[in-house]
């Protein structure tokens, strides 16, 4: 029928560049009959038809032939129905499903090494100012929002291979980007974006689809904005889900956009605390919350009575249910939820799925409803045991997942790569599942920036920010042959590790030689063998806030808790190189003990400082710690301090 069908096409006898069409019956079907015959063709002999007369040109550029073509092929594409978008775009996502799985078939998910696509060359090249990409989001695969560290926010066009200026910027954001929500409405996108200095702001701009020929100036216009939260993590109509408030970075609450009210979301009394929110998602009556140890659930309706003008006395709702993570260690690096759950993940109805990506491995843990009386109001979740889906090589510096949950990028530390999803039920042998991957020159002089990765999972488009300045564009489909992309030279110096931490240690304990900046012939602040509250004078550089490698970048980025932290008491072990293996520190964070010693963090429930060095004294170190409460550690962070101070002056001196 087929073969057919194309014979038919061809026979009108017009040629592509005619302007009159022949007398041939074909032309003159109705529409939606060309429509059927050309539904029976391959997708290239529709191409090749399109080259015949420009009748039927037009009619395989209509956007019902590729809705109907694409319905079968593609999940959905940026929240949006397909009816909205422009059927060159829908044709572009067609072409690029299509070769998406083919290269998925073709991979070896046994070749830890990334699989048989590992380019040398990425597909393009913006260069920024050494030092500056600081933050990475694609919006429908051609629109790069870029961070810089002066706050600066631009906008570039892909679409545009030259990468020669961005299409617009932005100099109105007082902080570093720390969540974003883009809301796609046809040609029009409405995008909230929250900061670092508790500023959200709301910009609205039309941006074309990817091969959208339509002309646009886009803008970074601020519409509104207000204070008070970040870590913008979920909304739904007008309410917005923040993981932090201005005051209290452990607080998450739900804001009224409109009124601009807000209820906090309670942790539970019986629930170990501080905890750090890592994400929210709304789905219709159940608001999810993911913190570092516990999964907790509310009620939809009480947080919008709580938020009424009739009720604005309660400023906070609790969870109706909390869940601890089956068989996973803590939650330390931003995971993500999926109201709608992949469909290889085989959920149940109304399930959620919270995707995070750990020690190397990939894992999605599913929350689905439990079985109880139809009479009960409240619907009650169960979490599921954890699937692993993918593993990676090497230190990982960031991680975005797909809009849909069956790929993601992974930014590693001479490397990006996509990764497929494949459901496996030993979380040990999960394959490496790479789609495909990019070598990153010059590393021997330049480091990936953390967490600056960005993913487009509907057209396989990825993005990654180096110190250098340069952000590498990768492009899994092909449409030609792969070019060599040429970017200026580096500097022969490594670049800064994270200028969101901007000063740089002095010194380390492990350092060759080190004894310690005094030569005092007592020990400074004793207050107990072997320990001292002399941290200042010993270690001046510890505390700093802004220290990369301090106690305020451990807490936060190794144990996942906000600040503010101090290290308010330390082995004089540390003095001596020779027992290094053996140093500990006590660390207040907000207004908890936590004892870290080696590789462990371990909580000291209601001490305090006096309490400790108290039982220190006695010689009672066993009794400070709260048994089995080991506090998880966050690999990625430290990978990639390690992987910085190995390459840096200072640790190619100690070598």
């Amino acid at each position: 029928m087929s073969s057919v069908a194309l014979a038919t096409l061809r026979s009108t006898g017009e040629s592509p560049g005619s302007t009159t069409a022949t007398s041939c019956p074909l032309v003159d079907l109705l529409p939606e009959l060309i429509t059927q015959i050309l539904l029976l063709l391959k997708i290239s002999d529709i191409l090749r038809v399109r080259q015949t007369c420009r009748h039927l040109f037009a009619q395989t550029r209509s956007q019902i032939l590729w809705i109907r073509i694409a319905r079968p092929l593609l999940r959905p594409s940026w929240g949006l129905l397909l009816q909205v978008i422009p059927a060159q775009t829908i044709e572009d996502l067609v072409f690029r499903a299509k070769r998406l799985a083919a290269i998925q078939r073709n991979v070896s998910t046994d070749d830890d090494s990334g699989g048989k696509d590992i380019r040398t060359s990425f597909e393009g090249v913006i260069v920024r100012p050494r030092d500056s990409p600081i933050w990475l989001h694609l919006i429908r695969g051609r629109w790069l929002l870029v961070q810089l560290n002066d706050f600066t926010l631009e906008l570039w066009d892909l679409d545009d291979t030259t990468y020669a200026n961005p299409a617009a910027t932005c100099s109105q954001l007082g902080g570093l980007v720390d969540g974003i929500i883009h809301a796609e409405s046809g040609s029009n996108i409405e995008i909230v974006i929250s900061t670092t200095s508790f500023q959200t702001c709301k910009f609205a701009s039309e941006l074309p689809f990817k091969r959208d020929p339509r002309l646009s100036r886009p803008t970074l216009t601020v519409v509104n904005s207000f204070d008070g939260y970040s870590c913008l993590k979920a909304k739904a109509g007008r309410l917005l889900a923040f993981a932090e408030c201005s005051g209290n970075r452990l607080r998450a609450c739900i804001v009224d956009e409109s009124t601009l009210n807000d209820v906090e979301l309670t942790i539970s009394p019986d629930v170990m605390t501080p905890q750090k929110t890592l994400d929210i998602c709304i789905q219709g009556d159940v608001i999810f919350v993911a913190r570092n140890r516990n999964l907790e659930l509310y009620s939809t309706s009480d947080v919008e009575e709580a938020l009424s003008p009739q009720n604005l006395a309660t400023r906070s709702v609790s969870p109706f249910q909390s869940l601890t993570y089956p068989g996973v260690s803590p939650l330390l690096h931003n995971p993500k939820f999926y109201i709608n759950p992949p469909s290889f993940l085989e959920a149940s109805s109304r399930s959620v799925v919270l995707m995070r990506f750990i020690d190397n491995f990939w894992e999605a843990l599913i929350l689905q409803p439990q079985q109880q009386p139809a009479s009960d109001p409240q619907r009650k979740y169960e979490a599921v045991n954890a699937h692993s889906l993918a593993s990676s090589m090497g230190p990982i510096y960031g991680v975005s997942f797909g809009e849909d949950g069956y790929r993601s990028a992974i930014l590693g530390c001479d490397r990006l790569a996509i990764h497929y999803a494949k459901r496996e039920e030993d979380l040990s042998t999960a394959g490496a599942h790479t789609l495909v991957s990019w070598k990153f020159p010059d590393m021997e002089f330049d480091l990936p920036r953390p967490g600056c990765v960005a993913f487009d999972e509907a057209t396989g488009i990825c993005a990654a920010g180096m110190g250098s300045g340069r952000i590498w564009i990768g492009d899994a489909v092909l449409r030609w042959e792969m070019k060599k992309v040429d970017a200026p030279s580096i500097p022969h110096q490594l670049p800064h590790p994270d200028p969101r931490w901007p000063q740089l240690p002095p010194f380390y304990f492990w350092d060759r030689g080190y004894r310690g900046p005094h030569s005092d012939p007592d020990l400074v602040g004793e207050v107990a063998p072997g320990w001292s509250t002399a941290v200042d004078y010993y270690i001046p550089w510890r505390n700093e806030p802004r220290m990369y490698g301090g106690i305020q970048w451990f807490v936060e980025n190794v144990m996942g808790i906000p600040g503010p932290a101090r290290t308010v008491l330390f082995s004089t072990k540390l003095l001596a190189r020779d027992d290094i293996g053996r140093w500990a520190e006590f660390v207040d964070v907000n207004g908890r003990m936590f004892l870290v010693k080696g590789d462990r963090r371990e909580v000291a429930d209601g001490l305090t400082l006096a309490d400790v060095i108290e039982r220190l004294k006695q010689g009672r170190f066993g009794t400070i710690v709260v048994p089995d409460e080991g506090w998880a550690s966050d690999c990625m962070a430290l990978d990639q301090h390690i992987g910085w101070y190995k390459a840096s002056d200072l640790g190619k001196l100690n070598k």
